[in-house]
């Protein structure tokens, strides 16, 4: 009888303990708020969902934590109202500045002062800090959009995009910035250090940025293919010692137009003195 009286009184206490644990657990709306009005460093929280406890053993194999790779890594993200909207990118970052591939015409930083991810052009030669290294989810009012896997600052592997209903809208496999299928030719044959040319494959045709280097590793040519068709404006630059534009060629603006000619639009000397202009541009050409 006395056990009984005992169970009826902490009744009450274990109902109100579930409805405060219940009060406390928020949405993910709700820590992003909690978060802007925080000063805490941001790289020390996470804004959602915990990662569960993990309660198997320790083993020899088991992956570090944050590290991918074979690379430490900082977590981090940013948090921005657009058209009102909680956009958040979630990421991890390389701790210390690092020199990246310069091959790569665009390397992928987190810049603080802007609290964005950005990609950044003519990082050849130095140090750049604060680069993407390891997943990456982009998130609006709480909805994955997009997701992948960065490799010193350059995109690797699969990275999907979604709609906001979650339905697949763009796959895309990279390797090192490169989509996966592209076909690379080197100056060093089986070295493989010194790439001559890229030429981006997707699908099984040439689709996307056209890369050519000249041996010391300068930009030599550049331009777009779709559906196996040189398309817009190509770009051709000098082989000195700094990036000076050479010639552009205009080539159909879209891969349907079949009677297209192409013609040089402009052309310039090692100094960038303007030496021709095609008959053919409009004076705000």
């Amino acid at each position: 009888m006395r056990l009984l009286i005992i169970l009826l009184a902490l009744l009450p206490l274990a109902s109100f303990a579930q409805k405060k644990k219940k009060k406390n657990k928020k949405t993910l709306k709700e820590r992003v708020q909690e978060l802007l009005n925080t000063n805490v460093q941001k790289d020390s929280l996470l804004i959602y969902k915990e990662e569960q406890q993990d309660t198997i053993p320790d083993v020899e194999l088991k992956k570090k934590r944050n590290h991918f790779f074979g690379v430490k890594t900082k977590r981090a993200y940013t948090v921005n109202k657009i058209n009102g909207r909680t956009v958040i990118e979630d990421f991890y970052i390389l701790p210390e500045g690092v020199e990246v591939d310069p091959y790569v015409l665009q390397i992928f930083v987190h810049d603080q002062q802007r609290e964005e991810v950005k990609a950044v052009r003519g990082v050849r030669g130095r140090l750049v800090n604060r680069v993407l290294h390891g997943p990456y989810k982009k998130l609006v009012n709480d909805q994955v959009v997009e997701e992948g896997m960065f490799f010193y600052g350059t995109k690797h592997q699969r990275w999907v995009l979604l709609d906001r209903q979650n339905k697949l809208v763009q796959k895309e496999h990279f390797h090192k910035g490169w989509y996966r299928d592209s076909e690379i030719t080197y100056y060093d044959g089986d070295a493989k250090t010194r790439i001559k040319s890229v030429t981006p494959i997707k699908y099984g045709k040439k689709e996307g940025m056209y890369i050519q280097f000249f041996p010391n590793g300068q930009l030599a040519m550049r331009g777009r293919y779709e559906f196996d068709k040189k398309v817009g404006v190509w770009e051709e630059f000098h082989q000195v010692n700094r990036v000076v534009i050479k010639r552009e060629i205009q080539y159909a603006p879209d891969p349907f137009q079949k009677n297209f000619q192409s013609f040089i639009r402009k052309e310039w000397d090692a100094l960038s003195n303007l030496l021709y202009v095609s008959p053919k541009l409009s004076k705000n050409g």
